[in-house]
């Protein structure tokens, strides 16, 4: 006589035992307990209101918590396929930086009222530059700040319609950078990263999240972030 099938339904009297889901850190499992309650709540017409809400709430949690899962998930993946682009892009960054502090140095000799504004500006660019590089979020394909030449096919209207979302991603990116140093929203200087103090990326990534999101979070301190630095040094 075949076995009988086992039935996985959720009880509704059970307790909703979201904890456990959400310390798995595991999408699977919190897909499947959303699944779980979606359909306790989508069959059971005559659920009690205060169960109904209890479950409610539960749902609306574990999905935020599935999509900052997911989030990570996405963030470390990021953060190992671009790693040597960002290295070496810092590196250059770094190197043009201190090229151009050195120029401003010069340029304020000849007192040039002219020469020294634009030495200035582009000073600015340098410095902003480098903080694109290291606030950048993993969450993203990240946006090369030096592109190479591409051997792309221009006559291809999708290609230039591709190139020119790349384009306006960097330029917003720049400019949220540089409001970000404006109102002291980045959590270390450029000074320390020419010092090779050690930067804390994760804590810069928290500074620029809305409430409702965490970039790159949540990361483990002594783990990815903690790796990064070390490369970079």
């Amino acid at each position: 006589m075949p076995k009988a099938k086992k039935s996985y339904r959720v009880n509704r009297n059970s307790p909703i035992e979201v904890s456990k889901a959400i310390n798995t850190g595991s999408s699977a499992k919190l897909k499947k307990k959303i699944r779980d309650i979606e359909r306790l709540l989508s069959k059971n017409d005559k659920l009690p209101a205060d169960k109904k809400i209890e479950y409610e709430r539960a749902l609306k949690g574990l999905k935020v918590e599935l999509q900052n899962s997911q989030h990570v998930l996405k963030a470390k993946h990021n953060a190992t396929k671009y790693h040597m682009v960002r290295f070496f892009e810092r590196k250059k960054a770094i190197r043009k930086l201190k090229q151009l502090r050195k120029a401003f140095e010069e340029v304020q000799k000849t007192e040039v009222r002219k020469d020294i504004k634009k030495a200035r500006k582009q000073l600015k660019h340098g410095e902003i530059d480098l903080m694109y590089v290291m606030l950048f979020p993993k969450s993203e394909k990240y946006i090369s700040l030096y592109p190479s030449a591409t051997d792309e096919d221009l006559s291809d209207p999708n290609v230039k319609i591709g190139l020119r979302k790349t384009e306006a991603r960097r330029l917003e990116f720049r400019k949220e950078v540089e409001k970000m140093m404006e109102e002291g929203k980045v959590p270390f200087t450029v000074d320390d990263i020419l010092s090779g103090k050690k930067i804390d990326t994760h804590a810069a990534a928290n500074a620029r999240a809305t409430p409702s999101e965490e970039i790159d979070a949540p990361e483990n301190k002594d783990g990815d972030t903690q790796e990064e630095d070390d490369f970079f040094e």
